[in-house]
């Protein structure tokens, strides 16, 4: 009879020490399935493509480095850095990439070759651009017969050194030679060997231009719209519909991100230095100077999203302005209450 009373007893004990240690050592996909609103990732290893390194992209090395995505079940990242929006494009219809963080001049021209690309989230609207010269300009209408320098043709630093040059009265294909760099670093060290009139610079590269003496001739904040599109995340139409959850793994650990560089900028520029090779100085004025675009919940940018079209359109990019479901998915903007908290 005693044995009768102590097996069961036993077996409750052992299932009990069982149903413990799963717990303790679940995976962080089964975790996520548990709770509420967090659906398993359908993949957890993701390519993201940038046109360039820049200060704006550190959300995306935050998610990765600060265990952002880990946390959403995303384990195995790798954030690859091009020469351009032409080269980020082609990595995504490649394969290379899986989701690209970059401007919607470059999706906007993608969309139009046909490529059935989709944008999901905006967040990136810092209008951060500003134009240098060499110190006897004055203005950008005195650069006329000179060298300018942008990331790659048809990139948006093309996009808005195009528009700054046509404001000013010059024509951008006969009245200046415009060269294709790279990012902001290559187009100064260009600009510093005399190689250059004047160029299209981010944060942190604007400051130390000016403390170099060069002259700004615009910005992009005070001469063309406050906020702007500056980088869109979108990938290929049939990815997106394949993997929801992934893409919402991914957005909430960018919007954790995000939240996090707000909260810890000195922490944020520190990890800005490491990834960009800049001093720790600079990159904390570079997140201070922009910050107030990274927005954890994806919206659009108002005036800028306007103002964009209007470029678009008098560049002969696009012949009317596109609605939003044109080119972006609103699926994930509108559900967001249900899945990102």
């Amino acid at each position: 009879m005693r044995k009768k009373l102590i097996t069961p007893t036993l077996c409750l004990m052992v299932l009990s020490l069982i149903i413990s240690n799963l717990i303790l050592n679940s995976s962080p996909s089964i975790v996520l399935a548990a709770s509420p609103g967090k659906a398993i990732p359908e993949i957890t290893k993701l390519n993201i493509g940038l046109p360039v390194p820049s200060t704006s992209f550190l959300p995306a090395w935050a998610a990765e480095q600060m265990g952002f995505l880990k946390e959403e079940g995303i384990t195995e990242v790798k954030v690859l850095a091009f020469r351009g929006d032409a080269d980020v494009v082609q990595a995504l219809a490649a394969g290379t990439v899986d989701l690209n963080i970059a401007s919607l001049t470059g999706l906007v021209t993608t969309i139009n070759s046909g490529q059935k690309f989709r944008g999901v989230w905006s967040g990136f609207n810092m209008a951060q651009f500003e134009w240098y010269g060499q110190p006897k300009f004055k203005s950008i209408a005195e650069t006329k017969g000179g060298r300018y320098a942008v990331s790659k043709f048809g990139a948006l630093t093309d996009m808005l050194t195009r528009y700054a040059l046509r404001n000013a009265g010059l024509d951008p294909d006969k009245d200046v030679k415009i060269l294709q760099l790279g990012g902001s670093p290559q187009i100064f060290a260009a600009m510093e060997a005399g190689q250059l009139e004047a160029a299209i610079l981010s944060p942190p590269v604007n400051f130390m231009a000016a403390e170099k003496g060069y002259v700004k001739l615009m910005s992009q904040k005070e001469h063309i719209a406050p906020d702007w599109p500056t980088h869109i995340i979108y990938g290929k139409e049939d990815f997106l519909a394949k993997n929801p959850n992934t893409i919402k793994a991914f957005l909430r650990a960018t919007a954790k991100a995000m939240e996090w560089i707000k909260a810890k900028p000195d922490e944020a520029a520190q990890l800005a230095s490491k990834q960009l090779k800049f001093k720790l100085e600079y990159s904390r004025m570079a997140i201070d100077d922009m910050k107030y675009g990274w927005y954890p919940d994806g919206r659009l940018p108002g005036k800028g999203l306007k103002v964009f079209w209007e470029i678009a359109v008098e560049a002969g990019d696009v012949k009317e302005p596109w609605p939003t479901s044109r080119w972006l998915d609103e699926t994930f903007l509108k559900t967001q209450d249900q899945w990102r908290k």
